[in-house]
Order: structure tokens, then C-alpha cells, then sequence
């Protein structure tokens, strides 16, 4: 049962034994929860005041997930482009969209399961807090990471896949813990190595982050214990043992993945850019939050970590927790300061770390002394709803900002190839780029392609067939639109073009973009600072007809060096 609020306020190792005992839905009796859970219900109300979430890559996993939709019907022209990988570790997030996408728009589609991952996380953080004893207020003060910077760059599949997997952790420490009965542990075991293969499903580096914190873990539990060193070798192996199958499934994913070329390391060339160690401490907030222009959520996660120092700093003498948490707050520090920006091919790695030292760094830090602690859970549960007001109205102002997208996106000719010309790719409300990938949107909701597009990467679970991929882009074509020239094969293949400008001034764009071809493009909508263009009209330009003077120097032969 829940404890009353009223009662005296309990002593280190009594509070902790309630937390270990309470309900998987309770975050410290009954005003705590119902303050918790509503938190959560804001956050997913912010999800539905805009079908258009602001969140960088979102778009285009949507509009992965509209394809992969789409291509269920038998006769859709997606089934001529594109093939399917659904056994990929990063398809959760596409395949659950889709399947809801058949009875839902994908829009509704999208952020239903973004919720989802918001319920997860908010069950995941009071698993962690029952798992180790420690006070269940502490969930509060991870709400503002939900919503953070690996959130609004819309690493959505990575969420999601951190979310199964800190319930894993949860499963493990409750495990090593000996809060699992024996007759239970089998079938316990059972539903914590299915839940690994999901998470591992779901994103490969969220699972290989939360498996590092949880081989610290059990290698921290095992290396306090008096036993012999083969008894604690098998103790690490029997608690390890369920997260096996998922590792055999990361591995034959990628033994099939190589054998059908289906990989590839877009990256690849920029492995082990970084920046200096002291903008990771002086970053530290903005790579924990980073979604508000305002910086407003910035300034509640520090509130929330400030609540920690001073829980520390008023310490309670008779607060013990589990050795291994200090250890896995170490490991998230020590691993956000050693990886790099672009680790394994996959860039913004560090800064998704800010996510696990949150975590870690909420159950580590000891209770304050009785009197205090009680003051300090009341303050959590301050940021926890502040974090959740600030999104709830953030994604008001993100409503207004996107409507004339959203009312360009549902007048637009469906199923045609489109360019995407994206000047400023943000909007007032948002810290990040948050429109660099908004042309995707228009795949999600009406079909057909897009110049840049997540399709052309092999390894996620739906992309093109080598044989009908399109003329590419530019590299790093959405960053830099002025690259932009008429006369280029992909120019020609996706010829409707989805503009913003930087100004709503009603100025015609197209002098500016197509020059001399200005009169040979058509316009078909404006709305504000958001333009469709037919280019189908475009001539290509004549050959030069210049030649180069006898003079020219030759270019050196790049054999010689």
C-alpha cells in the first residue's frame, strides 16, 4: 500500500524498503503519484496541440513509416521503389507506426507511439527507483530529459529503444538485489531477455549504452561480495544470462546485413570528431535539454541537479545506496567525456550520454536527513511539473509557428517527387534546427519521394532498391539549399519543390532561385513563408561554349602523392 503523506517522515532504510514494496505506479503515495502522472499526461497533451512536431530527424522516420505503410496495400507504387528490412535494430518506432497508421492518420499515428515512449520512460524511472531503494520523488527530476536533446533532434528510435532497455536495467538491479522470489525467477528471466531483444530491436547504440551500464553493474555487485571468485563469476553469469539473446540477435543482424549489403556508414569520414572537454561541461545543460529557444528547460534541469547537490550536502548519515549506482553514474560521466561527437558511425553520441547521467546521477545522490529530504522531494516534484508546463506550452507556440506547413502539406498534389528548399530550417520556438528535415513530412502524409531522404541509407528498415535509386543531391544538400541548380539530374527527377524563405514578405522567390528560368517555373501554393514551385517547365541550360586557353596548367597527377 502507498504510504499516507502525513505519517512522520521515515528514516533512510525504512523509506528505502517502501520503495522496493510500492506499486510499479507509484511515486511516493498518493499526491506524489497522481502529481507524476499527471506530469506524464502533460507531456503527451504537449504531443497533440500540433499534428507537426518540431523535432529534427522525426520527420523523416515518419515518413519511413508512411512508406512502409503504404507498401502494404498490393498494388502501391512504393512497392516498385523500395524494399524492407524490418529485422534492422532501429524498426520499432517505423513498424508500430505503420501498423497503427492502417486505422489512424500517420500523423496521430506518430505521436501516439511517441507517447508511448513517454509512459514508458516514466514507468522505467520509477522501476530504477524501486529496483535500488532509492526515493521514488526522484523520477521528478528526469522529466526534463524526456523531453531533451536527443528528443529534439528526433532521435525517436533511440527513445524508444532506451526506454525497453532502462527497464531491463530496472529488471537487473532488481535481480541482483534479490527482490525476485526463486520460484518466480525463471519466467522473470524469460520476460527480461524478450524485453532486451525489443530494446535491442529498437535501437542498437541505446541498447549498447544501457548494456554498459548494466555489465558495470553486475561486475560492481559480484566485486563486493565475499565469495569465492568462482561463485561470483556465476552469480554475474546467471543475472547476465537473459541479456544473451539479445546480444545473438545485434550479431546476426549484422552478419546478415553484411552478406546483403545492406549497411552503410554515412559518417564513416567524420569518425571521432569531438569538441573540446570543457564545452561538455560548459554544454553540459544544453546537451541534457536543449529544446526551448528560451532555454527555460535548460534552466529547470539545473534546478533539478542543484536538488541533488543540496540533498548531498545535507546528507543523511544512515543513506546507503547500492555500490553499483555509484559506479554507473562514474561510467556515464567518464563515457560522456571519452566519445566522441561521431562515434560508430552515428553522429550526436556524447550528447545523448547527458540522458544516462541524469538518470544515474538521480539515483546516486544520497537522501538528505528526514526533515530536509521531505522539503527536497517537494522541490522535485516542482521541476518535474515545471518541465512538463514548459512543454505543454512550448508546443502551443510550436502549433502557431507551424500552421501554414501544415496547411501547405494538405494542399499539395499527392504522390508526386519533391524538392525541399529549407532556408533558416527553424522556427522562433525551438533551440534546435528543427525544419532541416520538415519536407519529409510531406512523404508521411501524402506519398511519393523526396530529394533527402532516410530511404537512401541501407541499413534502415525501408529503402530504396539499388537499382531505382534516384540522382543524388548535393552532400549535405538540406543544409545548404543555395546548392540548389536547376539543371542537375536530381533537380530534374524531383521537380515539385516545397520552398521556405527566410522572410514573410510575400516576395516572389524565384528570381532568386531559378534565375534566367524564373518565367519556365509555376507556382502552385504559398502560405506565409512556405511556397510549392512546378518545375516541370525548366529547360536545361546550353553546354559552354567557351574552351580553355593554351596556356591552362595542367592538374598534378594524384598518383605522384
Amino acid at each position: 500500500m502507498a504510504e499516507d503523506e502525513e505519517i512522520p517522515p521515515l528514516d533512510a532504510r525504512a523509506d528505502a524498503e517502501l520503495s522496493r514494496t510500492a506499486p510499479p505506479w507509484d511515486a511516493g503515495g498518493k499526491s506524489l503519484s497522481l502529481a507524476y502522472w499527471g506530469a506524464i499526461l502533460l507531456l503527451v497533451g504537449g504531443l497533440f496541440r500540433t499534428r507537426l512536431l518540431p523535432l529534427v530527424d522525426y520527420p523523416q522516420h515518419l515518413a519511413l513509416a508512411g512508406t512502409l505503410r503504404r507498401m502494404m496495400a498490393s498494388g502501391a507504387p512504393e512497392r516498385a521503389l523500395f524494399e524492407t528490412n524490418l529485422l534492422s535494430y532501429n524498426s520499432a518506432f517505423h513498424v508500430l507506426v505503420a501498423g497503427l497508421g492502417l486505422v489512424v492518420p500517420i500523423d496521430t499515428a506518430g505521436r501516439l507511439v511517441v507517447s508511448g515512449y513517454m509512459v514508458l520512460l516514466g514507468f522505467a524511472a520509477l522501476a530504477l527507483c524501486r529496483a535500488t531503494g532509492r526515493p521514488r520523488a526522484r523520477a521528478f527530476l528526469v522529466l526534463p530529459v524526456f523531453v531533451g536533446y536527443t528528443f529534439a533532434w528526433g532521435f525517436i528510435n533511440f527513445g524508444l529503444g532506451a526506454a525497453v532497455q532502462m527497464l531491463v536495467l530496472a529488471r537487473v538491479l532488481a535481480r541482483q538485489e534479490g527482490q525476485v522470489p526463486e520460484a518466480k525467477r525463471l519466467r522473470f528471466d524469460l520476460l527480461t531477455a524478450l524485453l532486451a531483444t525489443v530494446g535491442a530491436w529498437t535501437h542498437l547504440l541505446a541498447s549498447a549504452l544501457v548494456y554498459m551500464l548494466m555489465l558495470v553493474a553486475i561486475v560492481a555487485k559480484v566485486q563486493v561480495s565475499r565469495e569465492g571468485l568462482f561463485a561470483r563469476l556465476g552469480r554475474a553469469l546467471r543475472i547476465g544470462a537473459p541479456l544473451l539473446p539479445a546480444v545473438a540477435f545485434c550479431a546476426w543482424v549484422y552478419r546478415r546485413q553484411q552478406r546483403l549489403a545492406w549497411q552503410n556508414f554515412e559518417y564513416g569520414a567524420y569518425e571521432g570528431n569531438d569538441v573540446f572537454a570543457m564545452q561538455k561541461v560548459k554544454g553540459f545543460l544544453g546537451y541534457g535539454a536543449g529544446l526551448r529557444a528560451d532555454m527555460l528547460d535548460q534552466k529547470i534541469l539545473g534546478v533539478g541537479l542543484g536538488l541533488l547537490l543540496l540533498a548531498a550536502l545535507f546528507r543523511d548519515p544512515d543513506d546507503e545506496a547500492p555500490a553499483q549506482l555509484r559506479w554507473m553514474f562514474v561510467a556515464s560521466l567518464v563515457a560522456y567525456f571519452v566519445i566522441p561527437h561521431v562515434f560508430w558511425a552515428t553522429n550526436f553520441v556524447f550528447e545523448r550520454l547527458t540522458f544516462f547521467i541524469v538518470i544515474t546521477a538521480a539515483l546516486f545522490a544520497p537522501r538528505a536527513m528526514p526533515e530536509k529530504e521531505e522539503l527536497v522531494r517537494l522541490m522535485s516534484v516542482s521541476v518535474g511539473l515545471g518541465a512538463a508546463a514548459s512543454f505543454f506550452l512550448f508546443m502551443g507556440a510550436v502549433r502557431t509557428e507551424m500552421a501554414d506547413l501544415d496547411a501547405i502539406l494538405d494542399a499539395m498534389p499527392k504522390g508526386r517527387r519533391i524538392t525541399g528548399l529549407v532556408w533558416h530550417p527553424k522556427i522562433e520556438a525551438t533551440e534546435q534546427w528543427s525544419l532541416l528535415h520538415s519536407p519529409a513530412y510531406y512523404v508521411a502524409r501524402n506519398g511519393g519521394e523526396v530529394a533527402f531522404s532516410f530511404t537512401r541509407t541501407m541499413s534502415l528498415p525501408v529503402h530504396y532498391k539499388r537499382e531505382t535509386m534516384p540522382p543524388d543531391p548535393p552532400a549535405n544538400f538540406e543544409w545548404n539549399p543555395s546548392d540548389y541548380r536547376p539543371g542537375m539530374a536530381f533537380a530534374k527527377y524531383f521537380d515539385l519543390v516545397l520552398m521556405k524563405t527566410t522572410y514573410d514578405d510575400g516576395k516572389d522567390p524565384r528570381a532568386s532561385v531559378w534565375g534566367t528560368h524564373a518565367n519556365e517555373v509555376d507556382v502552385v501554393l504559398h502560405r506565409g513563408k512556405w511556397w510549392v514551385f512546378e518545375t516541370k517547365r525548366v529547360k536545361d541550360d546550353p553546354p559552354p561554349t567557351f574552351t580553355f586557353p593554351d596556356d591552362e596548367p595542367e592538374a598534378p597527377d594524384q598518383h605522384d602523392h
